[in-house]
């Protein structure tokens, strides 16, 4: 198939492998930067339900993105490509790719900042030095393509849930009471808790396809997905956030050490940057191979590795919150429009280069997401999720508008043509 990877073709694996392999990806450093931000905005008592909302959300658009991709064996970017026309797809891409490299390079940069706190050794150690050796280890596992994805993720997944449940126990060794007892400063009502668990990983959800298409059957796609997301990133966001509270301080890494668990620190560190940033650049070479379908996948992952360095070293993290609402508003409208198509049974007219409704109904939804909460304007306390909603809607009606409009044009090209016929 063009512009799929013919070396990783024959892989399939089991719901229990995709959730390993999602969960490496979920235990990261931005994810226990967003547990520790939840528990001390809403307190313990809101944040659980706050997380497991949110991931009831993710999970369920994981699970028909998941599904999606395991049906059609085409990953994220194909699907777009259906979707989007081939040139249209080019756009979307585009975004959907400066998005994972951007991220790339952020937590490149949050991996140096993080490892300069575990040592002296380490402390002594620019952080560009330290993110680009990151970025060196990333770069070298992505080259082999899904199976180092697959195996790292069996090997990393088990051991940071260890070393999480490790520090959740020792920094909650004298109860949860203390932790119940907290009280926020501010008056953040549940719906922003929902917000901010749902619309820190939709975009992960949108790539499911990526690793769901090498599920054995649609339903291991589905429940290994639905799981991830809607069960496993809410305990990994409370297993970061209620040591937050039981310390003091939101920084999991720094909690860590003045519990005395110096060594885990640093494995965490490693491993969570490791697994997260090797996914993020299969994801970016899969963006880059529908560009160049005819370039080896090693030299894609290559290629991509030095941008994603290159913009991480160029100071991406310094305006990390713009960036983070970029995505939210840009990224979910896309799964709206390939999954109504997938749904739909695909494009009407194959090999077109520009599908406008697709683009049109994109640009309503992320117009949607854009509008000032101020107004009012929400059908759900998630902005992407409103997006993703929107953009949906908007296509399924522009679409069956196109069609019409293809199928009266059609009657009067044959009707010209009927009188312009000679009668005998």
């Amino acid at each position: 198939m063009k512009g799929a990877d013919p070396t990783q073709a024959r892989a399939r694996v089991s719901a229990w492998r995709i959730v390993l392999i999602l969960l490496a990806v979920m235990i990261a450093l931005p994810a226990f930067v967003m547990g520790a931000e939840l528990s001390f905005t809403l307190g313990a008592r809101r944040a659980v339900p706050a997380a497991l909302l949110g991931g009831a959300v993710l999970g369920s658009i994981a699970a028909l993105t998941g599904t999606v991709g395991a049906r059609s064996r085409k990953s994220t970017y194909q699907l777009i490509a259906d979707a989007f026309g081939t040139q249209g797809a080019k756009v979307a891409n585009a975004v959907l790719g400066v998005s994972i490299l951007g991220w790339y390079g952020v937590v490149a940069m949050m991996l140096g900042h993080a490892l300069t706190g575990v040592s002296p050794v380490l402390a002594a150690t620019p952080v560009w030095l330290l993110a680009l050796a990151g970025c060196v280890l990333t770069t070298a596992t992505t080259l082999f393509g899904f199976r180092a994805l697959d195996l790292l993720s069996a090997i990393t997944s088990p051991l940071k849930v260890i070393l999480l449940l490790w520090t959740f126990v020792v920094a909650l060794r004298g109860g949860l009471a203390p932790v119940f007892a907290f009280v926020p400063a501010g008056h953040a009502n549940l719906s922003t808790g929902v917000s901010l668990v749902a619309g820190g990983l939709i975009v992960g959800a949108v790539l499911a396809p990526d690793v769901c298409r090498f599920a054995r059957t649609p339903w291991h796609a589905a429940a290994g997905a639905a799981t991830a997301y809607g069960l496993c990133f809410p305990a990994v966001l409370l297993l970061a956030g209620f040591p937050s509270l039981a310390v003091g301080n939101k920084d999991l890494v720094a909690i860590m050490i003045l519990l005395g668990l110096g060594l885990p620190a640093l494995l965490i560190v490693a491993l969570t940057a490791w697994s997260t940033n090797t996914f993020n650049l299969y994801a970016a070479t899969l963006v880059v191979q529908t560009v160049r379908p005819a370039t080896p996948p090693w030299k894609l992952s290559l290629i991509a590795g030095v941008m994603g360095t290159t913009l991480g070293l160029a100071g991406i993290s310094n305006v990390l919150v713009p960036y983070l609402l970029w995505l939210g508003i840009c990224i979910p409208p896309i799964a709206g429009v390939y999954l109504v198509n997938a749904a739909l049974g695909g494009p009407v007219e194959p090999h077109r280069a520009w599908r406008i409704e697709a683009l049109t109904a994109w640009a309503l939804g992320s117009a949607w997401a854009a509008l000032p909460l101020g107004w009012g304007w929400q059908i759900t306390p998630v902005p992407a999720l409103d997006s993703m909603l929107v953009c949906a809607g908007a296509y399924v009606a522009l679409r069956k508008l196109a069609t019409r409009c293809n199928a009266t044009v059609v009657a009067r090209l044959v009707a010209a043509d009927v009188r312009r016929r000679p009668r005998l």
